[in-house]
């Protein structure tokens, strides 16, 4: 029958070799070195892990047992009494507005000379219009000037908004420009100057104009002129410009456009 041999790794690897200086017992105890190793940690690790909770949950314990106590409800102290109702506040005194000083303005009536008993003062024109308030009858007060008393009623006055004015050099987009409806009108008003033409003056003037909502003539600005005189001939009737207004998602916009007149000499 055949010799059967049971030999491990190091059998192996130290058949040949000396086995009496250490390596051997090394490496036939290295697992059962690492196996203590790994339980060895294992315990420190389970250690700390568990060691706080058990030190808090004790600490809770007698944190509880210190603050429980019991409460009798017949020494409660009795509960404060309700509040009695409290009176409306008195309705606000309004105020009367102070007096102003008026000056009566009074139309002469024609009456025969034997009813007049007293000759009325009768208040001429320019003190009239030196007064800072007039009334159909004299009355001493404040010289302050008007007062803007405000009707009474639970109505809210409603708010004055200031349209604002756009940046002359502000790009606007996706806008449609306003165009003018009688440019060709106002050129024939601007003309040709005589003395511009005698001269032999001759360019363009463009007109920088400001129009409202309602496509209105606002304000305008030259930005080009080529010389006073046409400058001022395009100026003089520039105002009377009508547009279509300017519309910018489907709401009209103040818009500033540019006009230019072109004064060229026929050869």
């Amino acid at each position: 029958m055949a010799q059967i041999i049971k030999a491990d790794l190091d059998e192996m690897v130290f058949e040949d070799r000396e086995r009496r200086y250490g390596a051997y017992k090394l490496r036939k105890s290295y697992l059962k070195h690492l196996f203590i190793g790994f339980g060895v940690i294992s315990l420190i690790f389970l250690l700390g892990s568990i060691l706080p909770t058990l030190a808090l949950g004790g600490a809770e314990s007698e944190e509880r047992r210190e603050i429980s106590h019991e409460i009798n409800l017949a020494d409660l102290p009795e509960p404060p009494p309700l509040e009695e109702d409290v009176p409306p506040p008195p309705p606000p005194v309004k105020v009367p507005p102070p007096k102003l000083k008026t000056i009566a303005f009074k139309i002469p009536e024609p009456k025969p000379k034997e009813e007049i008993v007293e000759e009325e003062e009768i208040i001429e024109m320019d003190s009239l219009l030196e007064a800072p308030n007039i009334g159909l009858e004299n009355q001493d007060g404040a010289d302050e000037g008007f007062i803007d008393i405000p009707d009474e009623g639970d109505g809210d006055v409603p708010e004055v908004i200031v349209e604002e004015e756009p940046d002359i050099n502000a790009f606007i987009f996706d806008a449609e420009e306003p165009k003018p409806l009688n440019l060709d009108d106002i050129k024939k008003l601007v003309g040709y100057p005589d003395i511009a033409k005698d001269a032999g003056i001759q360019g363009s003037v463009v007109v920088r104009v400001l129009v409202d909502k309602n496509g209105r003539y606002k304000k305008h600005k030259i930005i080009k002129k080529v010389h006073p005189i046409l400058a001022d001939a395009v100026e003089k009737n520039v105002n009377k410009l009508k547009f279509t207004p300017a519309v910018q998602g489907g709401k009209p916009i103040p818009f500033w456009v540019n006009i230019p007149f072109k004064f060229k000499l026929l050869e």
